[in-house]
């Protein structure tokens, strides 16, 4: 790869002061505010035509939390005044409708050329294209408050705006010429909003610094996610949510050469910036790229040093995960940093190093924002030389790279569509296979299979999202091990490139097809292939028209309206009449719409079939209309509640009713059919235990997903499971049931440095393992193959059930695909169940110990909770 020698650096710009903390202990809260005069000696002329953020939105910095509307509202304002300052838009709107906009920074001269600046980028990333590096600045891309409950990121953005637009620094002025600043203000309105909402609605005239009080203790769900609940900054792989498509697409715009991503930690702790822990590297990542963090982490360094501030770096975090804000930019020739602000998640609160400050870390922020802008201008020519080697040296790579990675979705084109629109989010090319091909005993037909050029400009990333991975140099993740983007999408697809491949450019209307056809009448039916991802949502609405829908439980060969034959799986959908009701029109209207729209929905001639069950027969089971409670509340991971809402709402595009788990035994659960947990329920007394248990006695199915949720309901008898236990686990059983006495038992000592270390190991993080479906049992139907690949981040496992048939996802005895787990689980996950039924009177407990909707990008195993949603009567346990 390539490399080049950093430059020794000087800082250049002005001092920044220590602040003392005694400018924040104010009388009121009032006074709790941070001016430029605060941080800046001397204090620069200030350009008078540009208003401050006291002057415009008669509001100072840290006086309380800003919401979105007012830090947009407020760089319009220095947009529309200062040369050095233009809006570029609106690249997003978040779901809760508010706007993600950004701003590109520099001086007039260069803002007067941006879009030859913008269009130039482009050239140097292609090894082809003639650019001289020497003309060009480098782009600097600040993004702030991806977690919204991490304020000081975002409320520094106003007094960082008013001093690039208004300082008459020479040493500024001369960093500008250097250096395009792209400011992307908030990340996360949304939840920044909330956080805002809780944090300035929860403090007196005189705020408590003790960190018990309210202000500094959220509510569920927290400010920290998004609307759905979910954490944007691991969501830059799959861009499920709208935040993350629009700051891709401004990614890919502006191809930055550095990208900072804003944050605060713990209280406890002090600031951190990049390097992360050195052998946590992602293997992809060029080393040039760590040296380049390290060159800037200097400027960093010297900023607080001069201030007697502490910091920590290459601990803690790490670059090994590349789905993050940090991480993300490393794969495309850009440098990521990560910065870690403690967090005073109020007004101020006392904590170990003294009393920490809103303004104070506000201050922080504003100093290694004006430090990146320095390193970024010192460092133009390297960073620009790197950015441009980078793509050199993939393009040289790519020369022995031939052939095209296939992969196809059977019966299930709208999971293809959304596999095929997140690789081109990170610009990677997609064809579509022309021929069929039979590799290793798998046939990718034409026309359903995509293929992916091996060699192509973003071949880097595209390599990060098709690997596996199960040896590492440390077996310590702070996210996760492992993200291998077709398993994650349960696709066949070829490991290897395919050599000789015929492919054609994807069709235009590939994802939004109108290649469907006219529904035909039928006297008889329809029928509706399960297989596909979109088949939920069209039978809940359906369902709703107040239609009769059966499934069926056995595959069958029906003749089509027009004289066509078809085969049709398990869980294939009959809308049929009744004896006495016709198919309502709003049902046979929604139908026609979905079958002109290429949904896969069939008129049937008759109801006697050549083969398999004919429509009449008692294996086709007539289908109730769900109505699912998902259970929340205090306690309980808002991003397990939001994953699972996320898909019912915007996916299946069904109501859910969502309860506190406090609540829960004050509700009559005999008006729902479902009940969604995913965490214990300790609030719940027993009253309300025996309630949720009358409630599966009387047909109703209880949803425990994860370990937490599964023990809660074994330890309230609603279900039965056996877990298994590592050797030390069975040891404290043995003498706490008094089968070994203490005094027999001897313990290794071991250095008391390495038991954090020690705990981690035994972690599953997040890996991808092999499991068996029973794709004939009902939350099997609609899927094509035995073969499953799960995602797990629990080192509890259980035994399969004691019958036979009530262990439909079962893990095979090798079943590790990608990541990290050590030996010792390794034995205990072997022949395990992932997911287990469990009768209890007429309804059933579904365990299920792996989440099936992890971060709304593992499109494999969702239809798993769709199907016992769709199918709970079918849920019993066979004698």
């Amino acid at each position: 790869m390539y490399s080049i020698a950093i430059r020794p650096t000087l800082m250049t710009h002005r001092r920044i002061l220590a602040l003392s903390l005694l400018t924040f202990l104010p009388l009121s809260y009032g006074n709790g505010q941070l001016r430029l005069e605060d941080l800046l000696e001397p204090m620069p002329v200030l350009d008078k035509p540009i208003p401050s953020p006291a002057e415009q939105m008669e509001l100072e910095i840290g006086e309380r939390h800003w919401y979105n509307h007012e830090i947009l509202q407020y760089l319009d304002t220095l947009a529309e005044r200062s040369p050095r300052m233009l809006a570029l838009g609106e690249h997003a709107r978040s779901y809760g409708g508010r706007p993600l906009a950004a701003y590109a920074v520099s001086t007039p001269e260069n803002l007067a050329r941006i879009d030859e600046i913008r269009s130039d980028r482009a050239r140097i990333i292609d090894p082809d294209a003639d650019v001289d590096l020497d003309e060009q600045p480098a782009v600097l891309h600040m993004a702030y408050g991806v977690h919204g409950n991490e304020p000081s990121a975002s409320n520094v953005v106003p007094l960082l705006a008013y001093y690039l637009t208004a300082a008459q620094d020479p040493s500024l002025l001369a960093q500008l010429e250097n250096v395009v600043i792209i400011l992307n203000p908030v990340l996360n309105p949304d939840g920044g909003d909330r956080f805002a909402h809780w944090s300035n609605s929860h403090r007196g005239l005189v705020p408590s610094k003790d960190p018990n009080d309210r202000e500094h203790r959220e509510n569920f769900p927290s400010g920290r996610t998004n609307y759905y609940w979910f954490d944007l900054n691991r969501d830059w792989l799959p861009h499920q949510h709208p935040e993350s498509q629009g700051r891709l697409r401004l990614f890919h715009t502006w191809k930055p050469n550095v990208q900072l991503d804003f944050h605060e930690q713990g209280s406890e702790s002090s600031y951190f910036f990049m390097p992360g822990k050195p052998e946590r590297t992602n293997p992809l990542t060029p080393p040039i790229n760590q040296e380049l963090t390290l060159a800037m982490a200097e400027y960093h360094s010297r900023v607080f040093d001069e201030q007697g501030t502490l910091y920590f770096s290459q601990e803690g975090y790490d670059d090994f995960f590349m789905g993050k804000g940090s991480t993300y930019p490393d794969l495309f020739g850009c440098v990521g940093i990560l910065f870690e602000q403690s967090s005073a998640r109020g007004a101020w609160q006392e904590t170990q190093n003294g009393l920490l400050t809103f303004p104070l870390a506000i201050a922080n922020q504003f100093r290694t924002s004006l430090s990146s802008i320095e390193a970024t201008a010192d460092l133009r020519s390297e960073l620009l030389e790197y950015q441009r080697a980078f793509y050199v040296d993939a393009a040289k790579e790519n020369k022995s790279q031939t052939g095209h990675y296939l992969a196809t979705a059977e019966g299930d084109p709208t999971r293809l569509r959304e596999f095929v629109r997140v690789l081109q989010g990170h610009e990677i090319e997609v064809e579509l296979l022309a021929e069929s091909i039979e590799i290793d005993g798998h046939t990718f037909p034409a026309n359903t299979t995509v293929a992916i050029p091996a060699a192509q400009t973003q071949s880097t990333y595209l390599q990060s999202l098709w690997n596996t991975q199960t040896d590492f140099e440390e077996n310590i993740f702070y996210d996760v091990s492992t993200w291998t983007l077709p398993y994650a999408f349960n696709l066949q697809h070829t490991r290897e490139p395919a050599k000789r491949v015929s492919s054609i450019p994807l069709p235009a209307d590939f994802h939004s097809p109108n290649g469907g056809s006219e529904l035909a009448e039928s006297p008889i039916g329809y029928l509706i292939d399960w297989r596909d991802s979109a088949s939920p949502s069209l039978l809940y609405a359906v369902l709703e028209s107040g239609a009769n829908a059966r499934v069926a439980m056995k595959p069958l060969t029906a003749k089509l309206v027009g004289g066509e034959e078809r085969e049709f799986g398990y869980g294939t959908i009959l809308v049929a009449k009744t004896l006495d009701k016709a198919i309502p029109e709003e049902t046979l209207s929604l139908l026609r719409k979905a079958a002109s729209r290429g949904a896969p929905v069939y008129a049937v001639a008759s109801s006697f079939t050549r083969e398999g069950l004919d429509l009449g027969s008692r294996d086709f089971r007539v289908i109730k209309l769900p109505k699912v409670i998902v259970v929340s509340g205090s306690g309980i991971s808002p991003n397990d509640v939001g994953e699972i809402w996320h898909m019912l709402d915007r996916r299946v595009q069904m109501p859910i009713t969502m309860v506190d788990h406090e609540r829960l035994g004050s509700i009559d659960l005999g008006n729902y059919t479902h009940v969604l947990i995913t965490r214990g329920l300790n609030a719940v007394n027993d009253g309300g235990v025996a309630k949720l248990k009358s409630f599966v006695q009387n047909g109703g199915i209880l949803w425990a997903q994860g370990e937490n949720a599964i023990k809660w309901a074994v330890d309230k008898e609603l279900a039965k499971a056996e877990w298994r236990l590592t050797e030390k686990e069975k040891a404290e059983k043995a003498a706490t049931e008094g089968k070994e006495e203490d005094d027999k038992r001897s313990v290794e000592r071991l250095p008391f440095v390495q038991a954090r270390d020690e705990a981690a190991f035994r972690l599953v993080r997040g890996a991808i393992f092999e499991t068996s479906l029973d794709i004939t049992h009902p939350i099997g139907y609609g899927f094509t193959s035995e073969f499953l690949p799960v995602f797990r981040r629990s080192n509890r496992f259980f035994e399969p059930s004691r019958n036979p048939y009530s262990t439909p996802v079962l893990y095979e005895e090798e079943p590790l695909i990608s990541g990290y787990i050590n030996d010792e689980n390794r034995e205990l996950i072997a022949g395990s169940a992932s997911l287990s039924i469990d009768q209890l009177g007429r309804g059933a407990v579904v365990l299920a110990l792996d989440n099936t909707t992890f971060r709304a990008f593992w499109w494999g195993t969702q239809r798993l909770l769709s199907n016992a949603i769709f199918f709970g009567d079918l849920l019993e346990e066979p004698n």
